[in-house]
């Protein structure tokens, strides 16, 4: 039986560095992403190195997503021991500035889909008393920066929805994780017109690494929380 480990906007960035570290540590790790090309990548990667590996082209904000992807993971013979919402997306403008269009991108695929995420394999990580949900959130879910309200909004709810998931998973002997990780080198600045000079940015493969060591706490421990910074702090 496969120890599946799903992990949503797999396809680039940190999701793809995640997937393919779980992969070498023996997870069969569900991609999860809208761009085929750039699954295929990571993929073929996992591949490659001798892992396994399953990819879902899907958007989260579609209606039917949480059907989809059951269906494609129920062709695995395994169990669901690790989630990662990964996915995210971050407009950054005035208040004035931004559109109901844009609000509700960010609270669909920052909030609404890690709780269809977690909705859906909850009742199977109960049945097996077992299973690790890890919440990639941001240093924005903990503080308000400017030209971010819809970004920090939607991060900041998450990480009440984290936060109230852990009390009723603690009986149930399900780790819930928050991750929140200051500016990291990835995909999501090519589209943000800012000053910040990214090679003083974190490296994907360094918080990458720090997020897989809480999959590593045995028995009954758990990193409930961790704030992943720059020694410098924030630009």
């Amino acid at each position: 039986m496969d120890r599946i480990a799903i992990i949503t906007g797999g396809s680039s960035g940190l999701g793809s560095q995640i997937a393919y570290k779980l992969a070498q540590k023996g997870f069969h790790s569900v991609i999860i992403g809208r761009n085929k090309k750039k699954l295929e990548k990571i993929h073929s990667k996992i591949i490659e190195s001798k892992g396994k590996c399953t990819l879902i082209q899907l958007d989260l904000c579609q209606d039917n997503c949480s059907k989809v992807i059951k269906k494609k993971i129920d062709k695995i013979k395994g169990k669901v021991e690790v989630i990662v919402n990964n996915a995210g997306i971050g407009i950054f403008k005035n208040v004035e500035m931004l559109s109901i269009g844009d609000w509700q991108k960010m609270i669909s695929l920052n909030l609404t889909a890690a709780f269809l995420l977690t909705k859906l394999y909850v009742p199977e990580m109960k049945k097996n008393k077992k299973g690790i949900l890890i919440y990639i959130n941001s240093v924005a879910g903990k503080k308000g920066y400017p030209f971010s309200s819809g970004y920090v909004a939607s991060k900041f709810a998450l990480r009440g929805f984290a936060e109230s998931v852990r009390e009723e998973m603690r009986a149930e002997g399900i780790k819930v994780v928050s991750i929140f990780p200051g500016a990291i080198d990835t995909p999501l600045w090519d589209q943000v017109d800012s000053q910040f000079d990214r090679k003083e940015m974190m490296t994907i493969e360094e918080v990458a690494e720090t997020i897989i060591s809480t999959v590593d706490f045995k028995n009954i421990s758990v990193i409930e929380e961790l704030v992943i910074r720059r020694i410098k702090g924030d630009f």
